[in-house]
């Protein structure tokens, strides 16, 4: 008599080389392991899907990956929640992963909010990696199978997220995640935290992150995606190995390829899904609503909003020094000139207020009109590590 095992793995080796349509007879496990898998919505090119997350009723993920226990959805979970800042409703993250359930062809989740199971789709058939689901009426969905390979390339050792805001109330925040889970974030606008704050991943969910990006292909990534509408906003990514930055991506639209889209939802909302400690906004300075940008004579070097943010983990984790040294860059302030709304963190006061910042690319000499001065030693060159010459440009060129 065959072992239970070996009657599972012939089913599965069935099931994954059969086409299979529902019977009443078949049990909910049947299914479920005909489910497992990860899967893309086949879209028509004249119906192509928005790259708004779904809310938590939407029946129609763009993408998810199915196991005999949990559906995650790549674009999230959404609920509502009333944003004290704009004192309106706005999009909650609510995780990309739930338990589901079947109950013959039906498939459930479990509502996070409530508990309640919600009827999410109805099984029709799996046919050639084809996996269709109804979704009430005569309304069927087509799902192919998707072939997951994490770009082994690249190992980097810190992702950098950053996001401008919009002509709206697009988050504007920064979150910095390195390979042992550290967190770093500030949160600008239009999110829940609005300050600076660290933290400490899990490593599940800090592989779970890095592993999104790797399916994304880092480095066969343009270094630049814009849609052809205004009012966006604009997502920076850096990526960072062995202390230097090897891929930096703007992204104006959400215009990347849909792993890169996908590889944002958990980054961009895992700041609510955390416990968060305060840091103190001079530690050390930086506006809101600005990027650095290195100068020297009639040259510049203005740095993405990620690369800035990533530079402002350097001096956080930097030692403070008397050190003298022979500047040769002013570091000042670019505005965010992606978002035009007014102020949305008017409640951020800083300590001192900045006079000037000057650099040799290691050191750095923050000078406050207060009469205080910070100098901080990265302990490498920060411009000679991660850029060159032909990266700086012109004054007259702006």
């Amino acid at each position: 008599m065959k072992s239970k095992g070996t009657i599972l793995v012939l089913m599965l080796i069935l099931i994954s080389g059969c086409d299979f349509a529902f019977t009443r007879n078949w049990t909910d496990n049947k299914l479920r392991n005909i489910l497992v898998g990860d899967w893309e919505l086949i879209i028509e090119e004249e119906n192509a899907s928005t790259d708004i997350p779904p809310p938590l009723y939407s029946r129609v993920p763009d993408g998810m990956s199915i196991t005999l226990d949990s559906i995650d959805l790549y674009l999230g979970f959404f609920g509502e929640h009333l944003d004290t800042v704009g004192q309106r409703f706005r999009r909650k993250y609510l995780g990309s992963k739930l338990p589901y359930k079947t109950i013959q062809d039906s498939i459930f989740v479990r509502n996070p909010i409530d508990g309640n199971r919600i009827f999410k789709w109805k099984f029709v058939d799996l046919k050639h990696d084809t996996l269709h689901l109804a979704i009430g009426g005569d309304e069927v969905l087509s799902y192919k199978r998707r072939k997951v390979i994490a770009d082994s390339s690249i190992a980097f050792d810190q992702v950098i997220y950053s996001s401008s805001g919009c002509y709206g109330s697009c988050p504007i925040l920064d979150i910095s995640i390195d390979n042992k889970g550290n967190v770093l974030f500030q949160g600008e606008g239009y999110v829940e935290n609005l300050g600076f704050f660290s933290s400490k991943l899990d490593v599940e969910t800090k592989n779970y992150i890095f592993n999104k990006f790797k399916q994304a292909t880092v480095l066969d990534l343009q270094d630049e995606y814009f849609a052809n509408h205004t009012d966006a906003e604009t997502i920076t990514t850096t990526f960072v190995k062995s202390g230097k930055i090897v891929k930096t991506v703007n992204d104006y639209g959400k215009e990347g390829p849909k792993e890169l889209i996908w590889a944002y939802t958990t980054i961009a909302h895992i700041y609510s899904q955390i416990a968060l400690s305060s840091i103190p906004a001079d530690e050390p300075f930086y506006p809101k609503l600005h990027y650095f940008v290195f100068k020297k004579s009639d040259y510049s070097l203005p740095l993405e909003k990620s690369e800035s943010f990533y530079l402002w983990t350097e001096l956080k984790k930097s030692r403070e020094t008397t050190q003298q040294f022979v500047p040769l860059y002013d570091l000042s302030f670019n505005p965010n000139n992606t978002y035009w709304g007014a102020d949305p963190n008017e409640n951020r006061v800083h300590k001192y207020t900045i006079k000037s910042i000057t650099t040799d690319g290691k050191l750095y000499k923050f000078d406050f009109e207060e009469g205080k001065t910070i100098t901080y030693d990265l302990g490498y060159n920060f411009i000679d590590r991660n850029f060159k010459g032909v990266n700086f440009s012109h004054l007259n060129s702006f």
